[in-house]
């Protein structure tokens, strides 16, 4: 199982490059994404890994009919696996069940994402990592260096986007930057916070430095308050272990990595407008309030649909019938400055973007089209998709995951941070493959710092 520790590491690594080169665009990127995980899942059962204690796939069918005879038994023995396996029942089941089974199948009509075709293997790297973990503990430890040195990566690339003004993978003003191979600086930074989160359990002042400073280069409010939650839960923790000095120089370590990022931007702004990142004012909450209206159309749907909800990539096309005309009128002003324009009508149906029907001041119609709804909210955008009882599966597996957090694992951190940043983001497939490997990794209760060679008590289970 040796190989599997620098199999993962190389997954883990380059997942974030994974792009159709010359091809820049969502879409593309997500559909080199979906080869590059079916190819390393493919490799993983051409392997014969061991599933389920049994060498081959026969192995798993015979456990599977042995939990639908007597569940009790196989629930208490592996509640992570349950949880993994309601959870994609659950998404098949929403899929099934949609308004749109062809789009909940394959994924949004915009950019392939959400789709059953791209969770479901998410939820398979999750298991493989989790099988991986428990029979090699340091297959854990491998993933989170592997993370943390992807994240140095971009984050020194967002430097040089920003320091050049110019993006090397997308073509994009230069206050958009840094991007790298994300479509917008706001979920790269996302990337960051997991980045920050892996190097603290993992004890990296470097691994710090870089993944705060790209937090700093994209001038990211959620990150920074993601930064700050992780600051303190470890400080906390450190202090109980009376590990307080080292607590302090990992948040100095961050301190440093944000100011750096920060003062990249500001010296790339004050050349002439030449670089790139464009600094904002990070206390102007009007963004904030600009995801209520996406928090409001998203809770009605949940409330419309709230056992299976609409399956992957539908409800894009149907979140303006659960804005009354008022709030709609809002959000086109709040959201794309049309507050001098009238709202005429909305336009939607199945299987199609909203149009809004506008007029202008100067009597003229305009048909504005919005494509790619997402709840901005990581925990509703679960609940849209796949249900409530889907969301509950998802946050039993992230306490599962998160229990690591009492032994300071690089893994569990990982989890707390990114999932803190999706109170007002979402996860994109740019970092799903990271996060579901690390997500499955916690799963089998890594310590935080194994010596070479060693393994924990059980086989991965930690005393």
């Amino acid at each position: 199982m040796e190989k599997w520790r620098w199999l993962w590491a190389v997954f883990v690594f380059l997942y974030p490059f994974v792009v159709l080169p010359g091809v820049p665009g969502h879409g593309p990127v997500t559909l080199a994404k979906h080869f590059y995980v079916y190819l390393f899942l493919l490799a993983a059962l051409l392997s014969g890994i061991k599933l389920s204690g049994n060498p081959s796939l026969p192995g798993l069918l015979k456990d599977l009919r042995g939990f639908l005879r007597n569940p009790l038994p196989h629930l208490k023995k592996d509640l992570p696996v349950t949880l993994l396996a309601l959870l994609g029942l659950t998404m098949a089941l929403a899929t099934l069940f949609s308004p749109e089974p062809i789009v909940a199948l394959t994924g949004s009509l915009s950019d392939y994402t959400d789709g059953l075709l791209w969770s479901w293997p998410m939820l398979v790297l999750a298991f493989l990592a989790y099988r991986h973990s428990q029979e090699d503990p340091e297959t854990g430890l491998y993933i989170a260096k592997a993370t943390v040195l992807s994240a140095g990566v971009l984050a020194l690339w967002g430097l040089l986007e920003v320091l050049l003004g110019r993006g090397f993978f997308y073509s994009t003003a230069s206050q958009n930057l840094p991007m790298a191979t994300f479509p917008q600086k706001g979920h790269l930074s996302g990337y960051f916070v997991l980045g920050v989160g892996v190097a603290m359990g993992l004890r990296s002042p470097w691994g710090l430095v870089l993944s705060a400073m790209g937090i700093g280069l994209a001038y990211n409010r959620t990150g920074l308050l993601a930064l700050a939650l992780l600051i303190g839960v470890y400080g906390y923790l450190s202090i109980r272990k009376r590990m307080g000095r080292e607590g302090l120089r990992l948040a100095l370590a961050v301190f440093l990595g944000v100011a750096v990022g920060m003062g990249a931007v500001r010296l790339s702004e004050g050349r002439g407008g030449e670089g790139g990142g464009a600094v904002r004012e990070v206390g102007n909450p009007g963004t904030f309030f600009t995801r209520l209206y996406y928090w409001q159309a998203s809770l009605e749907g949940i409330a419309h649909r709230p056992l299976l909800g609409y399956g992957g990539g539908v409800f894009e096309h149907h979140w303006a019938g659960f804005l009354d005309r008022k709030t709609a009128e809002a959000f086109l002003r709040d959201e794309f400055g049309k507050g001098d324009h009238e709202l005429l009508e909305v336009l939607s149906a199945p299987g199609v973007d909203p149009v809004f029907i506008l007029k202008r001041p100067d009597g003229e119609l305009e048909a504005l089209r919005i494509y790619s709804f997402r709840a901005h909210n990581g925990y509703l955008e679960v609940a849209l998709k796949w249900g409530l009882p889907a969301l509950l599966l998802y946050l039993g597996l992230l306490l599962l995951g998160l229990k690591g957090l009492f032994r300071l694992s690089p893994l569990s951190f990982g989890l707390l941070g990114i999932h803190a940043f999706f109170l007002f983001w979402f996860p994109i497939p740019e970092e799903e493959g990271v996060l579901w490997a690390l997500w499955g990794a916690s799963l089998a209760g890594v310590p935080e710092a194994l010596p070479k060679g060693a393994k924990p008590v059980g086989g991965g289970e930690v005393p």
